[in-house]
């Protein structure tokens, strides 16, 4: 079975997975595509025979919609750690990022190296930030779709940029926002390949007659 799942704000994919695991009395079940615990929109949810397709459907196109706080930056390149100010490094045409690019993974991930995972080092503040591995990744198209001024905190009438973005898989929309002078204030994946977010079920509407 594949699922196109809408993953909650708050909830980690694991959680989901774990959720689905008691719901369809399956044990052989999991996800193509980790979506961060303060991200929400669809997670492909694949069980039984289906999770030998798991590394297809990761390696698919995705789809953003990002809200991105621009002239602030934080640890975790989102509101998840203290925020403090930076220098906006934008540039003026958003269609300038679009191709491939060497990417640094961000510091608060689960990407492994020398065989323990980044955001543990990161929480404890041990970790050397030289030691950030780069992936190579691409944008396929990008477009401002609105914007608005928020408060964070201390950080009074920031400008938060909407954009929508598509890209390759591998792609941390958090890295972009920190990588042009801004921190990850929402973000909402629409689009797994040929799965979107207006089809997917809420986890209250799986059920085994699925």
């Amino acid at each position: 079975m594949i699922l196109n799942v809408y993953k909650p704000k708050g909830w980690t994919s694991f959680d989901v997975v774990a959720k689905l695991r008691g719901i369809l009395h399956t044990r052989k079940i999991g996800h193509a595509g980790t979506l961060d615990p303060l991200a929400e929109g669809v997670l492909i949810v694949l069980t039984e025979k289906d999770t030998k397709k798991q590394d297809d459907y990761m390696h698919q196109e995705k789809e953003y919609i990002a809200d991105i706080a621009l002239g602030l930056d934080s640890d975790s390149y989102d509101l998840e750690t203290e925020l403090r100010p930076v220098s906006i490094l934008m540039k003026d045409n958003l269609n300038e990022y679009i191709g491939k690019l060497n990417q640094t993974v961000p510091p608060y991930s689960a990407v492994k190296v020398k065989g323990a995972k980044l955001y543990k080092a990161a929480r404890k503040g041990t970790l050397n930030k030289d030691i950030l591995p780069t992936k190579s990744v691409e944008i396929f198209d990008i477009e401002k779709v609105g914007e608005y001024i928020k408060d964070f905190g201390e950080f009074k009438n920031t400008k938060v940029l909407k954009i929508r973005i598509s890209c390759s898989s591998g792609f941390y929309v958090r890295s972009f926002a920190h990588d042009i002078g801004g921190v990850l204030a929402g973000l909402l994946r629409t689009k797994v390949g040929e799965f979107k977010v207006e089809d997917s079920k809420a986890l209250s509407d799986v059920t085994l007659d699925i």
